[in-house]
């Protein structure tokens, strides 16, 4: 339909429509099979976009817009980039959220229309190009099954890492759904994100597009039919070739396997060649490893940073000593999936402790690292058939690297490394076969496959040898044949070979030969036997490289058969210097190996804050104590104690620095890695929460407030026993009263209910005397040093509470005006002394007549010991009712801070409670 109302004239009064061109036809029927692509199309040398598409790219690329007739009535919008810039320019579209379609020639020209097709789309998720990814990071495409029905609120998540073949999926339930998916997404990071095309949707499925939106560069809407589970399955089984997916573990999973089974059927249609690199799928549970939210994510900046510019202010960042693009992926991979598996952990930091005690191991095995290319993704490259041969000699020389290697770290005793070893496989064969068919990159012949490798390729080289060295001798044979010593034969791709004649010598050319061109400085011709062997030469040479070409793909094809085995190798190289990262980290700053136990216990002596202190410029950290919990697994009683720090202080005086500083030490200590204390005892955790800081999502009708509560609502009905909590400053959202109030329920609750080892900080001090209320609440203060005026924050970490904020004194450090600080400073005072001058004293003449007309009675001053109160001694109440009433009569309700009266008001209902139970009264 496209190419028959391509074009229409108005012709002589009739409206008339005008037949394509074959060529406009060939366009039109490739760009309808891919309408929501850039469609680049190969013309020779150029990639060209027309129509619309010429249009986008012209203002994505900022490129020329042109145009191109197609017959005598049709002028076409035309925008083109060089085919050697293809990379270049379509990274830049991919960049921009375009995706984009490479149809290229697909047979040599020649008479009549040169046949075309679509080779791949290039979208985010799919890139494989090296020039196009980031080399220290995984790019990954995602997919998201959502459940209907009896299965509302239950969704599976598939990923693919498109340039190394990593296939994963897992599946949540109702429950826990939305928050693992977020968490999730914010792990991945995904370049692309597919979704089915419904006509409706979930308020859970509403929910995740706009997470979905947030967390991801491009969102793809794809038909339903490609998230249904039984063509997944079927999918599947027919990619792997197998009866079921039993043995990937999500037999029982059909969400699971209907986004995976979208994610074969997307590259199916995208790029089918990087089906050839999923040779096996993960499946992958939660419970495997520490859940963190995306909340706490953002807060502990382990690999992206909250609010920095800066990518140095991560923990990633000061751990990553990697050496190697693959090792550094598996890094950040680890960093962001902690390990719940003791017997893992602890080989793992078996392996790190080896490299770290042991400088000579890793001093061999950093000359191993040096310099090693990326053979995860260069062995993908191998099996997509899109390798060069410089790829090719760049990883038959990395392999030959590892034969002497694997004998060197052979003799280390430690059982992580030496399994790491076994798996380094040299793939002998695969070097054997690129040296024994290729020649170097930089062969004098320019030839590709080697001499001696094809007999049929041999014989066409033989075959015009003879007229080459023809054509190399004609110009020293016709000058001594025809005495033109300027005589000079030239090869040009036009014209070919050619026997250049000055006009000096004109009149002493011989009768053989055939004029070609004129020249400004003399003539061009050539001879009968020149065109013979520029014949032969030229149709061997268009044999010649047809046949290497044929002969390089079947050397592909030969090589993809190594990729499981690369892929192997690749794997142990990244985990070896993964490890070798840790210690060098470990030994660069201090670090020493974590005890890794079940107990309900959080002990870190002298610990520091690993991204903080590596960021000093020579400065020296303060180290700090933690103290939680004690050494009995959760389990073991009844009631496991709970442990909570309360932790006051002013701003800047430390206490968020101190509350990140414990979440990464857990972090670095259930990857695997040594921590930054002087020793450290660490019983693992299930959960990390961390709420720190405040923000708004105002778009979105959140203020600040909603959000801390939303965030505080969500670690409370989440967090077990077992779980780490980092809340910082609950309740500063609302009115003071109102905050108290609610930090006080929180610390409470978290003490009687959850029993986590909890860290909390606070601007509240009265909530110090909640210690008195709770066993296991232990309260703390960030020291300040004041002298004339002036404050120093020591970071330093002390039993007891602040009794001051110095919210005057900060404001002051961080540049307020003199006189907003001058008055606040006089505010402040005033409102200290009206606590202890609240009201005035009867006088003394009342006070000594009351005491004389009621003998028996008893004086009682409140508790600011300001005012005097007589009480009668009244017969008719008992001691314990006289004694109730003297205990209200005796509060200083002025001079109470909110919590303090909170504390009493309880007490006194519980006395009062007490009382009516008794029936004395």
């Amino acid at each position: 339909v496209a190419c028959r109302t391509a074009a229409t004239q108005q012709l002589r009064g009739k409206r008339v429509f005008i037949m394509p061109t074959p060529a406009r036809r060939q366009y039109l029927d490739i760009k309808s099979q891919f309408p929501d692509a850039l469609l680049m199309y190969q013309v020779g040398d150029f990639y060209e976009f027309f129509d619309a598409d010429a249009h986008a790219a012209s203002q994505a690329l900022h490129i020329a817009l042109t145009s191109r007739a197609y017959g005598p009535d049709e002028q076409v919008p035309l925008a083109g980039i060089p085919v050697h810039a293809l990379e270049t320019y379509a990274g830049r579209l991919v960049a921009q959220g375009f995706k984009v379609a490479i149809c290229e020639q697909v047979e040599p020209p020649g008479k009549g229309l040169v046949r075309r097709a679509v080779t791949r789309v290039l979208t985010p998720g799919t890139l494989v190009e090296p020039g196009l990814l980031p080399a220290a990071r995984d790019n990954y495409l995602v997919a998201l099954a959502f459940g209907r029905g009896h299965q509302s609120g239950q969704v599976g998540l598939a990923f693919v890492e498109a340039s190394t073949g990593a296939f994963a999926c897992t599946a949540w339930p109702a429950a826990t759904g939305p928050d693992a998916v977020h968490g999730e997404l914010l792990r991945l990071r995904p370049a692309e994100a597919l979704v089915g095309d419904q006509r409706t949707t979930s308020a859970f499925e509403a929910q995740s597009s706009v997470v979905l939106s947030d967390l991801v560069g491009t969102v793809t809407r794809c038909p339903a039919h490609y998230f249904d589970s039984g063509s997944s399955y079927l999918r599947l089984c027919r990619h792997f070739e197998t009866a079921n997916l039993g043995a990937f573990g999500c037999e029982n999973l059909p969400l699971a396997y209907a986004a995976a089974g979208a994610i074969l059927a997307y590259l199916e249609r995208m790029q089918p060649t990087l089906l050839r690199l999923i040779s096996g799928l993960t499946t992958y549970h939660s419970s495997d490893f520490v859940h963190v939210d995306a909340r706490t994510w953002n807060a502990l900046e382990i690999v992206e940073p909250s609010r920095s510019s800066t990518s140095k202010a991560t923990l990633l960042s000061t751990v990553d000593a990697t050496r190697t693009a693959m090792g550094a992926r598996l890094l950040r991979r680890t960093l962001m999936q902690p390990l719940t598996d003791l017997q893992m952990l602890e080989s793992r930091l078996d392996a790190v402790a080896a490299l770290h005690n042991d400088s000579g191991l890793r001093q061999h095995l950093a000359s191993l690292l040096d310099g090693m290319p990326d053979l995860e993704r260069l062995a993908a490259r191998v099996s997509q058939g899109t390798a060069q041969p410089r790829d090719l000699f760049i990883l038959a020389a990395a392999l030959s690297r590892l034969q002497s290697a694997r004998a060197i770290l052979a003799n280390c005793l430690t059982e992580p490394l030496l399994s790491a070893t076994v798996m380094l496989d040299p793939c002998a064969e695969f070097v054997l076969l690129i040296e024994s068919a290729l020649t170097t990159p930089d062969s004098a012949d320019g030839r590709m496959i080697r001499s001696g490798h094809n007999r049929d390729l041999d014989t066409i080289v033989d075959s015009i040898a003879a007229s080459r060295r023809w054509i190399a001798d004609l110009e020293r044979v016709e000058r001594e044949r025809t005495g033109i010593k300027s005589l000079h034969v030239t090869y040009n791709k036009v014209f070919g070979y050619a026997i250049d004649v000055t006009r000096a010598n004109l009149g002493r050319v011989p009768g053989n030969y055939e004029r070609r061109q004129t020249l400004a400085s003399g003539e061009r011709y050539v001879t009968t036997e020149l065109r013979e062997h520029e014949a032969r030469v030229f149709e061997g040479e268009e044999r010649i490289g047809a046949l290497e070409r044929q002969l390089y793909q079947s050397l592909l094809e030969r090589l993809g058969g190594f990729y499981k085995r690369m892929r192997a190798t690749a794997a142990a190289l990244a985990q070896l210097d993964v490890w070798l990262a840790l210690a060098e980290a470990a030994l660069v700053h201090g670090y020493v190996r974590p005890q890794l136990t079940h107990a309900h216990e959080l002990h870190i002596q002298a610990g520091r804050h690993p991204v903080v202190e590596a960021t000093l410029d020579g400065g020296t950290f303060m180290p700090n104590d933690t103290q939680l919990g004690d050494t009995r697994a959760p389990g073991t009683e009844d009631s496991a104690p709970a442990d909570i720090l309360l932790l006051t202080g002013p701003n800047m005086a430390g206490k968020s620095t101190y509350l990140r500083q414990v979440a990464q030490i857990v972090v670095l200590a259930q990857v695997g890695s040594f921590v930054p204390a002087d020793a450290a005892s660490i019983g693992l955790v299930d959960r990390i929460f961390a709420r720190v800081g405040a923000d708004d999502d105002l778009a979105r009708g959140v203020s600040t407030f909603m959000r801390e509560m939303t965030e505080t609502a969500y670690i409370l009905r989440h967090a077990t026993a077992q779980s780490l909590i980092v809340l910082d400053e609950v309740g500063r959202g609302t009115s003071t009263h109102d905050g108290l109030a609610i930090a006080q329920a929180v610390i409470e609750y978290l003490h009687d209910a959850v029993r986590a080892r909890t860290l909390f900080a606070t601007h509240f001090h009265e909530l110090a005397e909640v210690a008195e209320e709770l066993p296991n609440v232990h309260v703390a203060a960030m020291q300040v040093h004041e002298q004339a005026g002036q404050i120093v924050f020591l970071h330093r970490l002390a039993p007891g509470k602040a009794t001051r904020s110095y919210g005057v004194q900060v404001a002051r450090m961080a540049g307020l005006p003199h006189k907003v600080t001058a008055r606040a400073t006089q505010l402040l005072a005033t409102a200290d002394n009206s606590h202890t001058n609240t009201d005035q004293a009867p006088d003394r003449a009342s006070r000594t007549a009351m005491r004389e007309s009621h003998p028996s009675s008893k004086v009682i001053r409140d508790s600011g010991g300001c005012l005097e109160y007589i009480v009668p001694a009244v017969p008719a109440l008992s001691e314990s009712a006289r004694d109730l009433i003297m205990g209200v009569v005796s509060l200083n309700v002025a001079g109470m801070t909110p919590i303090e009266a909170i504390n009493v008001l309880y007490r006194l209902r519980e006395r009062a409670t007490t009382l009516l139970q008794s029936r004395n009264d």
